[in-house]
């Protein structure tokens, strides 16, 4: 089997694919050819009066069928051939479908006339879509093979010893051209089919490398954005090790295991013990978007919202019962379906935006949480009546170690990576994720955020078996 393939393009899978895709170009070029040659020919003899002989008229209609059904043929088989070097490849479908073309070209533009026909200008065109599939030295060489024959057959039409194809109506017969026309005819043709092959090919392998460059450049970015995230993760990992010490001895103290305490003392272990705690929780998110980033999905299953939801809500059900903060919810689906996921990131997700509404609305608020179901996606809207996003800051909220403006002005402890997490988990899942402020539970005094996520649904649909009015206890 000819090789055709540039040893560079062996394993690179877009060189491929463009190869097939300018196969289907040229087949559906072909079928626009056939159309135009028909065309020409009705036109040509009953608009411009063309007088096509008998002869000339009998080889069109044999090249038109030919070409329709030569492309039928590889229509079909192009559906399978593979891409892979030293087999029969796209890029020899590619060199079948040149070469038929030529041949194809050579007779129509043999019986309208040669040097007089209307067709020859094909060659040009030809010759450059070839350029952007096949190697230069095969193009080159069907060119060359091409380019003898055509300038044979102006020589021998000079000199008589073929007949002459002319359209009568295109061509005022006689017409006859000296030797040296013919030469100065042949030589530009000729130059100008050489260079339209060499700038064609040269510009399509340099697309070729700069891509595979950009890719490579691609590759090395991603290993790079692996060990730094490795490197990321090792040393969050170190750094929580002495926290985590630090606040089991707080523990100790807490508990009046050393012996009882003063108040004023307890109080400050207590803010201690809280800021430690916001800490640790800091250095898992961290480690929880390096993973996100490093890995896909591992651990892929059926889940109803529902369930997440209570998980989160009972998760913080002290800690809002401490602030004086409602939990309030409204599942407006009918048939309730699954959707397909990783559980514990979406609980990660969830348990996010509910701990951000209780952190920013302080003390005495609501957190309403809503679902609706349409025919590709599960929409979950959550809503409080926390202190709000400033308008100029909801494009940037999602990005991480970002905290709106208005965070500072209410003392609000915070890292700026919950909503940057949220964010990289719902696109892990094929999901969307919006951010509006205020809501529509809005007070006087705050306006409050909305965090609206869709998930697509499973293809295989799945009704859940569990309401939320069977957990009411917990809303």
């Amino acid at each position: 089997m000819i090789k055709l393939a540039p040893k560079w393009a062996y394993h690179y899978d877009e060189f491929w694919t463009a190869i097939k895709v300018r196969n289907l170009w040229l087949i559906k070029l072909r079928y626009l050819f056939v159309a135009a040659l028909i065309l020409f020919f009705i036109i040509g003899e009953f608009l411009f009066e063309f007088d096509f002989s008998e002869k000339q008229a009998i080889i069109l209609f044999i090249i038109v069928i030919s070409i329709l059904c030569y492309n039928i043929i590889l229509d079909k088989i192009r559906k399978y051939v593979g891409c892979t070097p030293g087999k029969f490849n796209s890029l020899h479908l590619s060199l079948i479908q040149s070469t038929l073309d030529l041949g194809a070209l050579l007779v129509l533009v043999y019986y309208t006339g040669i040097i007089h026909s209307p067709l020859y200008y094909f060659f040009v065109f030809h010759t450059i879509i070839g350029s952007l599939i096949l190697p230069v030295k095969v193009i080159y060489f069907l060119s060359t093979i091409c380019l003898f024959i055509f300038n044979s057959l102006i020589l021998l039409q000079h000199y008589s010893f073929i007949p002459t194809h002319n359209i009568n109506g295109i061509v005022m017969l006689p017409q006859n051209h000296s030797i040296n026309y013919d030469l100065v005819f042949i030589i530009i043709f000729n130059i100008t089919i050489l260079f339209s092959i060499y700038l064609a090919n040269y510009i399509a392998s340099q697309l070729y490398k700069r891509e595979q460059q950009l890719r490579n450049s691609l590759e090395k970015l991603k290993d790079t954005e692996i060990a730094k995230q490795k490197y990321i993760m090792g040393i969050v990992h170190e750094i929580k090790t002495p926290i985590s010490a630090v606040i089991s001895l707080l523990d100790i103290l807490l508990g009046n295991y050393l012996g009882p305490i003063d108040v004023k003392i307890e109080d400050k272990l207590k803010r201690a013990k809280s800021r430690s705690d916001e800490a640790i929780n800091m250095i898992n998110n961290v480690l929880r978007i390096s993973k996100l980033k490093l890995l896909d999905l591992t651990t892929v299953e059926d889940i109803a919202v529902e369930e997440i939801i209570k998980s989160a809500l009972e998760r913080f059900a002290d800690k809002a019962a401490e602030r004086h903060i409602d939990f309030s919810t409204q599942d407006n689906r009918k048939y309730k379906y699954h959707f397909y996921g990783d559980r514990l990131l979406i609980d990660l997700a969830f348990s996010n935006i509910v701990n951000n509404s209780i952190k920013y609305i302080g003390f005495e608020g609501h957190i309403n949480i809503e679902i609706y179901e349409s025919k590709e996606f599960i929409t979950i809207i959550f809503e409080d009546d926390g202190i709000g996003i400033p308008k100029e800051d909801l494009e940037k909220v999602t990005e991480q170690f970002f905290r709106a403006s208005n965070t500072n002005k209410n003392q609000t402890e915070g890292s700026g990576m919950g909503l940057s997490l949220v964010k990289e988990i719902i696109e892990k899942h094929k999901g969307h994720l919006h951010i509006d402020s205020p809501s529509r539970i809005k007070t006087e005094k705050r306006p409050g955020t909305v965090v609206i996520i869709e998930l697509p649904l499973n293809s295989k649909k799945k009704k859940s078996e569990i309401t939320f009015e069977d957990h009411a206890e917990i809303f």
